[in-house]
């Protein structure tokens, strides 16, 4: 849990409990796991999950009260640490935390998920067209996933729907509803998004995101009048976005490689005989903060209305 969270997205974090275990291309370099190792908890299916007493979860009903008073609305990332929608999260934990949701109207929650398929199964019997302050978002990373799990989201009632693709590992068409949406001219599934948000992979492992990934999305975000958010480049970030000062201090400092459209990348060895495109693009691991966030010189903060 995190009051004032760093997360540009959010203003705190809650988790029912910590725990999970990987399932996608973008559990790789997981920092839930890794945070998690620095404190001892295990990690894995088998593994067990760490529960939280009273304290921890009468913190959200605080800031409930806070909101009130000051007459605004806060918006809290539910669960950082762990999957609400994991099937092995201790039991009673998606019980307490829809009560909590429903205990917590000033709060708008933020029920982030990488098994959008396993909700609908899983929400209490007053759900209806969803609790007006709770918000459904499916993570994605490649077109494999979100042709597979957008028409899951948007068929799960919601008071809004958002996607996360964070970490992106490769370019994503939206304006299809892949095969769990076949009937595109009906659904138009990126019309019915509420937000998006993109980002690339933070981990001394981080995989790069190319940079016309993130460019289409926005774009597409644009064209369909949804609200986009580049939340981050991540550990690596274009050599053509860095500016003069940054690159005559660091030259030769840092790791540089090439990432093609397709997410392959080569390395800058005369050794590496991968053919060049021109669509490859010259990536610098700078790290997350130096790497920062503007997109074509500018943020991107889009937030439902």
């Amino acid at each position: 849990m995190s009051e004032n969270s760093s997360i540009e997205w959010t203003d705190h974090t809650f988790n029912t409990h910590w725990g999970c275990h990987e399932i996608s291309p973008g559990c790789d370099n997981c920092y839930a796991r890794t945070l998690a190792a620095r404190f001892g908890t295990p990690w894995g299916v088998d593994a067990p999950r760490r529960e939280f007493g009273d304290k921890h979860w009468n913190e959200p009903l605080k800031w409930d009260r806070k909101a009130a008073a000051a007459g605004v609305r806060v918006r809290v990332f539910s669960n950082s640490m762990s999957d609400l929608f994991d099937k092995n999260a201790p039991a009673g934990v998606r019980e307490r935390w829809f009560a909590l949701t429903k205990a917590t109207p000033n709060i708008d929650w933020l029920a982030l998920t990488k098994r959008i398929g396993n909700v609908a199964s899983m929400l209490p019997d007053d759900w209806g067209g969803g609790y007006p302050n709770v918000w459904l978002g499916a993570t994605v990373v490649n077109q494999p996933e979100y042709d597979r799990d957008i028409g899951k989201l948007l068929r799960t009632p919601a008071a809004r729907h958002f996607l996360s693709i964070e970490p992106m590992l490769g370019a994503i068409d939206m304006r299809m509803g892949g095969a769990s949406m076949p009937d595109y001219a009906e659904h138009r599934p990126l019309a019915r998004l509420d937000w998006v948000i993109c980002g690339g992979e933070s981990d001394r492992k981080a995989r790069p995101m190319h940079p016309d990934w993130a460019h289409s999305l926005r774009n597409q975000c644009e064209a369909a009048g949804v609200p986009f958010m580049f939340k981050q480049w991540g550990e690596w970030m274009p050599e053509s976005a860095m500016t003069l000062a940054q690159r005559m201090r660091d030259c030769g400092q840092f790791e540089c490689l090439f990432t093609k459209l397709d997410g392959s990348t080569h390395w800058i060895d005369p050794e590496d005989h991968t053919p060049f495109d021109a669509s490859d693009v010259r990536m610098v691991k700078v790290g997350k903060k130096t790497a920062g966030r503007l997109l074509d010189g500018r943020t991107h903060d889009g937030f439902p209305a």
